[in-house]
């Protein structure tokens, strides 16, 4: 089961050993604006607004208030319809895998959805042998080996209160066989069932030991941009494992399966500009931007006085130092010691790399 999964996460995250084999899904998108969604919907749902005689299929997006301030969750009645099984004894009635409430991601290894042509999802359906079983980045609502389950909708997504119905939309995905639920073009994935509950915000799977989806996970506000809270800048020590020999900047995530967070590795890039980003496009699929909202807050080591925010090309919130965007490697290697996984630092293995018309590398503090 999921609640199961999540602990098992929580108590010793980078646990399970994966191996990973990227695929492609292809999609038509379709757009919730003016003239609404056209041909291609009816496929067999499983959402729900409301009890009988509702308009069934329609995934509905609500908001709710969290840590990192307003943010999309699941509206109606739920995700994930499970029926009713009156062979049972007692009876097992009619519910809801993620109930209303739940809290909705969007992946940075996905690309921004399209109006028109094929689309091709990173967070994908293939699945891997685990120590946990089959896994896969994604699947159904009702797919216990899907790591961050697609919320779909067999209708035109339907707008709670305050949520921006231009923003909202909908992808087919071909390897779901059902249409993904994209908000401000970005498709919409579920991880931990219920209301307040934000066990996958700031969450970081790059390779093995961690679940090798080579992404960072994000709650989403209602203007369509990541809603990350507040970033927070630390040190990193140098240890076994690390390609750092002095002390290097961190930015902690993984805040909710780590007490205290994890501290990541960030890097700078040479094709950047001072206090303006050049990656973006693949390059930010492949090194992510730490973002925040709201100003950052710095651990000692730090010096607050050089930490800095842009405005990205899409709108995002950009942490900078001395002026220089900061990145976090989507193919980090997490540090594993004698007691397990180690979560004062990461190996920075992104430095050094060669890509985008530039360079990335470790930045010191």
């Amino acid at each position: 089961m999921k609640a199961s999964r999540l602990a098992t996460m929580a108590l010793g995250i980078g646990a399970a050993l994966l191996i990973v084999v990227g695929a492609q899904a292809t999609a038509a998108y379709a757009s919730n604006g003016p003239g609404g969604f056209g041909p291609g919907f009816g496929h067999k749902g499983s959402h729900e607004r409301g009890g009988p005689g509702s308009d069934r299929g329609a995934a509905v997006v609500s908001l709710e208030s969290s840590p990192y301030g307003q943010v999309l969750v699941v509206g109606g009645a739920g995700a994930g319809y499970v029926p009713a099984d009156p062979t049972t004894n007692p009876p097992t009635p009619a519910s809801y895998n993620y109930p209303a409430g739940s809290s909705l991601y969007f992946a940075s290894i996905d690309p921004p959805v399209y109006r028109y042509g094929p689309y091709n999802a990173g967070c994908t359906t293939t699945v891997v042998t685990t120590a946990m079983g089959p896994l896969s980045c994604t699947g159904s609502e009702t797919d216990l080996s899907a790591d961050w389950p697609a919320f779909t909708t067999n209708a035109p997504p339907v707008a709670g209160p305050g949520v921006n119905p231009w923003l909202l939309g909908a992808v087919y995905r071909a390897d779901l066989g059902a249409f993904q639920v994209t908000y401000a073009g970005r498709p919409l994935y579920l991880f931990d069932p219920g209301p307040d509950s934000f066990f996958g915000a700031n969450y970081l799977e790059t390779v093995a030991p961690l679940p090798p989806w080579h992404t960072a996970w994000y709650l989403m506000s209602p203007d369509g941009q990541a809603a990350p809270g507040p970033a927070n800048l630390e040190t990193e020590a140098p240890q076994a494992g690390t390609t750092y020999t002095s002390t290097a900047l961190a930015a902690e995530m993984l805040p909710n399966a780590v007490p205290g967070g994890a501290a990541i590795t960030v890097y700078s890039f040479s094709g950047d500009r001072p206090w303006h980003s050049r990656c973006v496009w693949a390059c930010a699929m492949d090194f992510i931007p730490v973002l925040t909202s709201g100003p950052p807050t710095v651990a000692s080591g730090v010096n607050a006085s050089d930490v800095g925010v842009i405005v990205r090309p899409d709108g995002s919130h950009q942490v900078t130092y001395n002026g220089q965007p900061l990145y976090i490697y989507s193919q980090e290697q997490p540090l594993v010691g004698a007691m397990g996984p180690i979560t004062t630092g990461s190996a920075g293995n992104g430095n050094g790399i060669d890509a985008f018309g530039g360079t990335f590398s470790v930045v010191s503090p």
